[in-house]
């Protein structure tokens, strides 16, 4: 066996996810696990598709198993996505996944190595605290100092928004795998949230506003999407949130200093018809959208900043007869099943976790056509044939 691992979102699955798994089959992995997002994402929102179906899906097209990656993480900044999507692969037993597979905007494993050595080195570095203090935003002073103290080669691929998961995912392997490899893969076709089309790729969030829309996308992804998440139905509950917070409780949230929240505050003194346009009136150098997306996301889901802990458990959302084989290659290091009530009985953080993933998936299901589901524990888990 020669596993491979993949931490990915799928929101939705598409041609450009179809051909990373290929590449990953391709550099010669037997078996691929993904650890991909449940019912929250990263950008800070409920996932516009369901995460079984796009577990399902992701098996239909050529990954073998599929591991959840639950709210609290599945939300959170890019360094604690990674990290809990090493941890993931990683607990399916020492030695199982050898080679994390991921897309990025260079293929150079020596200078994304070099870029994460950069990262950390400078991080909490009095050059950056400088730059910080002059009025550079985080990501700016990190490229400065970077470029300063490591060169221009280094500083762009930390200048590159792209590359921040791929830089993470190298940090995190180096300090929770050691031994398996990162293998990079470049992105080909349309970039990473662009709005244009390129040989049959285009990026997920063109595809959500296509699929939105009504408009067909067949030829860009491999299965038709037929219920999705609409964030303008949940938009009364995030305003309600933002408008009710008190400081302490939005101190409390990951990622949330007492200035953000005095951000917050402040712009709550004013009118807003949507949560959108309030936190876009948040919007700063050192306070970017998407930070401020996930801390609206946190304060609806209730997730608070000592939830980000240690992955307590693995929950399998879809696999076929060589992802059994995966289950079954090791010695896990953490809890798995199928069973979302079986794993929230294993541990007081399991049911803390457990607890948010629901909150996420009621969130997720209200912004649908459909309401509310009760998938969380009713869902059957098939074992998907492998198409040859």
């Amino acid at each position: 066996m020669k596993a491979a691992g993949i931490i990915a979102e799928f929101d939705p699955f598409h041609n450009g996810h179809r051909y990373l798994i290929s590449r990953a089959r391709e550099s010669g992995a037997t078996h691929i696990a993904v650890a991909m997002s449940g019912s929250s994402v990263q950008r800070g929102m409920p996932a516009f598709c369901d995460k079984f179906f796009r577990a399902e899906t992701a098996v239909m097209n050529g990954a073998d198993l599929v591991l959840e990656l639950p709210a609290p993480y599945s939300c959170s900044n890019a360094e604690v996505f990674a990290r809990a999507g090493v941890s993931a692969l990683a607990a399916l037993g020492e030695g199982v996944v050898t080679r994390l597979v991921f897309g990025s905007e260079t293929d150079d494993i020596g200078l994304l190595t070099e870029a994460a050595e950069a990262a950390d080195a400078l991080r909490e570095s009095g050059e950056v605290r400088e730059l910080l203090r002059s009025g550079d935003s985080y990501p700016l002073a990190m490229y400065k100092a970077c470029e300063q103290k490591f060169g221009s080669r280094t500083a762009e691929v930390l200048r590159d928004p792209n590359s921040t998961l791929a830089l993470e995912y190298c940090r995190a392997l180096r300090e929770l795998a050691p031994n398996a490899e990162p293998y990079a893969v470049k992105r080909v076709g349309a970039a990473h949230g662009s709005r244009d089309v390129s040989n049959g790729f285009a990026s997920a969030s063109l595809l959500r506003g296509q699929i939105a829309a009504g408009r067909d996308v067949s030829d860009l992804m491999p299965r038709q999407v037929s219920s999705f998440c609409d964030m303008q139905r949940l938009d009364g509950i995030f305003l309600y949130r933002l408008y009710t917070a008190a400081k302490d409780e939005l101190t409390s949230l990951p990622d949330v200093s007492e200035a953000a929240a005095d951000v917050i505050l402040k712009h709550t003194r004013q009118s807003f018809s949507s949560a959108h346009e309030l936190l876009m009136s948040c919007k700063s150098k050192n306070l970017t959208f998407a930070r401020l997306r996930r801390l609206a996301l946190h304060l609806v889901l209730g997730v608070r900043r000592g939830d980000i802990r240690p992955l307590p458990y693995l929950r399998v959302l879809a696999f076929n007869d060589r992802g059994r084989e995966l289950l079954g290659a090791g010695e896990h290091l953490l809890p798995v099943s199928t069973s979302l009530a079986a794993l929230e009985r294993t541990s007081p953080a399991a049911a803390r976790v457990a607890e948010l993933e629901r909150h996420a998936s009621v969130l997720r299901s209200l912004g649908t056509e459909q309401g509310i589901s009760s998938d969380e524990y009713t869902r059957q888990i098939k074992i998907l044939k492998i198409e040859n």
